[in-house]
């Protein structure tokens, strides 16, 4: 029969460790330092100074210039014309199968960026110069288009799509990007773009006679008091009577004692 009084008695609980109590207080401490630091920032104190003893910003910039081909123009270009257009390229990937029986879907890649044309004349090909009753008529040589256009990257924007049964959409792109300078090349000389800076250009050239060929020829004493300019590509520069009725391109300012 066990003595009650030798009988051991429960062991006290024992209280949280060392451990515990620190984990807490880190918690409690990590707790209240975020809530001081985000109304230290959400008031908008403290920030500049945050920034300027806890933010390290480096910025690396490399550029890597590989120089294929200089070339001189020989003193032989002069420049027209410029003309900034927003220019849209697109290109379309479609596929089918048995001749065309099935389609699997177009993919669609597009750039949009403001593209500068640039244009000019070949001062070595052929004028044609005459005065008569004071009227300059200019055949001048036809315009060119500087190339290649000059892409403003900094307007740039793409668009892709795949087709619902293509997933092309990144090459068709790499493609267009690949492509986009012969483009816009042909561009520059459509027609229609050099229709746009003709009038410029023709003003441009006036300007070229009235202060370098005409003062050259100054001693001839040939009183000229407008200049019209045709280009070599024109109808009416190949019909003489139809130059001599067209408008001014230039109306100069003659002196009295001139």
């Amino acid at each position: 029969m066990s003595d009650p009084i030798s009988a051991s008695a429960p062991a006290p609980r024992r209280g949280p460790g060392c451990f515990t109590t620190l984990a807490l207080t880190l918690l409690v401490l990590g707790i209240v330092g975020g809530i001081v630091a985000w109304k230290v920032v959400d008031a908008g104190f403290g920030m500049k100074w945050l920034a300027e003893h806890f933010q390290k910003k480096t910025i690396t910039e490399s550029f890597h210039e590989n120089v294929r081909r200089i070339a001189s123009t020989q003193g032989d270009v002069l420049e027209l014309a410029t003309l900034d257009s927003e220019e849209t390229v697109t290109k379309f990937d479609t596929k089918t199968l048995f001749n065309d029986a099935i389609y699997l879907g177009t993919s669609m890649a597009e750039i949009r960026a403001m593209v500068v044309y640039r244009y000019h004349l070949k001062l070595s090909d052929a004028w044609n110069i005459t005065v008569e009753n004071g009227r300059c008529v200019v055949v001048a040589p036809a315009i060119r288009p500087s190339l290649p256009p000059a892409v403003r990257s900094e307007t740039m924007e793409k668009k892709s799509e795949s087709g619902w049964m293509r997933f092309n959409a990144a090459e068709n792109m790499t493609a267009l990007e690949k492509g986009l300078t012969s483009m816009l090349e042909r561009r520059a000389a459509a027609p229609g773009k050099i229709q746009h800076v003709r009038e410029a250009s023709r003003l441009s050239v006036a300007k070229f006679v009235q202060h370098w060929v005409l003062k050259a020829h100054k001693e001839h004493e040939v009183v000229i008091r407008e200049i019209v300019v045709l280009f070599s590509d024109e109808p009416a520069a190949a019909n003489a009577a139809a130059a001599s009725k067209l408008p001014a391109t230039l109306t100069l300012e003659v002196k009295a004692n001139d």
